[in-house]
């Protein structure tokens, strides 16, 4: 079934809220017209009231020409109609208000009460005199002729049931055409998303030429675009990278396969060759092992071995690894603990974490300086710091660190999987994985990188 649009749902419910609105009034209009006549009614009925009870005790007894009296008084006001009981006997009747209507109209002898006199409808009270003539008992039944207002509040119920019907439909189309107007932004803000392309991710959207609902809407829309353009401008960049350092090790392989296919050698040339052209597979294995490895972080198919790990234990095996590489550029390693270094987590991953962290810090660290380890718990946390002095990372730098296929230096270098920008990207896969955190501050050529993971319980 077809979903009503948003205009024809808003214009509905402005039609809904329009009738409501005027139900309402109609409804409390019509309330205190009939509570404000039914206050005057009892008013002129009590004033005429009291002017009989006024004749009545000037007359006593009732006689024929109390009866003129009361014409008179009766006849001198349009539309009143009465009768006069004494010991419960009829002894006066005016407008057809006789003895046989009065229980059913008189509500056991008291109050209010309306009757239906022919063609007239009559509201009326009934008071009792005690004590009259001769002890006696006088009851005088008022009532006074509403027919007309009856037939005018009528009319106007039909007229509130038009006007309501009438305006339904005016407020639903006025609504649809004006709310069509107000949506105008909405459709120029979908006729300008709808041409951004891959090409032209760089198309902003200025907030300014929208209504203030919209601009938060924008301006989320304008941060996605950015996100977007960053990530495409890395894939991009990217791409060229991994076509580049793909590109070298299999050029290598031909050029060597075509010379050593020139002529006849020996069969330690072509061992040679072999060997070499077994390292630059070796190289993109593990280059394309890091693409595998970041796919699967993306999809959460990370199958990690939880165990307690001493996170200490597991950075002095990975320093034995890189004092070889540090030796040959004249840095020293030092590694230095506190506390309870216990972690949870799976050990050939924190090693290759930690090992993208020295493998970072030994390539950038100046020779001559001591590259720093420190693993130390701090409440719920274990921390590891790795510090090195060399070249300071900006700032703007510092928050990409981590984003895949970034690199500060553009330039392409070759001789690892790192210069496509993999490795801090798997470190911080890795870390996430075991539910921390890893972070790098840079300042007067010292760089540390800080890794944070929950504490082993017990």
């Amino acid at each position: 079934m077809t979903r009503l649009s948003m205009r024809g749902r808003m214009a509905l419910l402005f039609m809904v809220v329009v009738t409501a609105v005027l139900a309402f009034a109609a409804l409390s209009f019509d309330y205190f017209c009939h509570l404000h006549f039914k206050k005057q009614d009892a008013q002129v009925l009590g004033h005429k009231l009291e002017a009989l009870k006024t004749v009545l005790a000037r007359s006593a007894p009732f006689d024929p020409s109390t009866a003129l009296v009361i014409d008179e008084l009766l006849d001198n006001s349009y539309g009143y109609a009465a009768a006069i009981t004494i010991d419960s006997r009829m002894v006066y009747s005016h407008h057809n208000l006789t003895e046989k209507q009065l229980p059913m109209y008189s509500l056991g002898g008291l109050g209010e009460w309306q009757v239906q006199l022919g063609d007239h409808l009559y509201t009326g009270t009934t008071q009792v005199i005690e004590g009259w003539a001769n002890d006696q008992v006088a009851t005088i039944h008022l009532a006074l002729d509403i027919t007309h207002r009856y037939h005018f509040f009528e009319m106007i119920r039909q007229w509130f049931v038009y006007t309501l019907l009438i305006s339904a439909v005016l407020s639903g189309a006025l609504g649809f055409a004006l709310i069509g107007r107000g949506l105008k932004p909405i459709s120029r803000l979908s006729k300008t998303t709808s041409t951004i392309t891959a090409n032209c991710l760089d198309t902003r959207i200025p907030p300014e030429s929208m209504p203030v609902e919209l601009h938060e809407l924008v301006g989320n829309f304008n941060a996605m675009l950015e996100r977007l353009d960053q990530s495409f401008l890395s894939l991009s960049s990217f791409s060229a990278d991994i076509a580049h350092e793909l590109r070298t090790p299999l050029n290598s392989m031909l050029t060597q396969t075509e010379v050593a296919l020139m002529k006849e050698r020996e069969n330690g040339d072509y061992k040679d060759i072999l060997f070499s052209t077994l390292d630059e597979l070796r190289r993109m294995s593990r280059m394309v092992d890091d693409m595998l490895f970041l796919a699967k972080a993306d999809n959460g198919m990370i199958a990690l071995n939880f165990e307690s790990q001493n996170l200490t234990s597991v950075a002095s095996g990975v320093l034995e690894y890189y004092e070889y590489a540090a030796e040959e550029k004249d840095i020293k390693l030092a590694l230095h603990s506190s506390g309870k270094t216990l972690v949870r987590g799976d050990d050939l991953m924190l090693r290759r974490a930690i090992s993208n962290l020295m493998s970072n810090a030994v390539r950038y660290g100046e020779p001559g300086t001591t590259i720093d380890i420190q693993v130390l718990q701090e409440a719920q946390w274990v921390r590891l710091k790795v510090t090195n002095q060399g070249p300071t990372v900006a700032p703007e730098h510092i928050e990409k660190l981590f984003d895949r296929f970034y690199r500060i230096d553009t330039a392409r270098r070759e001789g690892s999987t790192l210069n496509v920008g993999l490795g801090m990207a798997i470190t911080r896969s890795i870390v996430e994985a075991h539910e921390g955190s890893v972070g790098c501050r840079s300042g007067d050529g010292v760089t540390t990188f800080d890794l944070k993971l929950p504490a082993a319980k017990g």
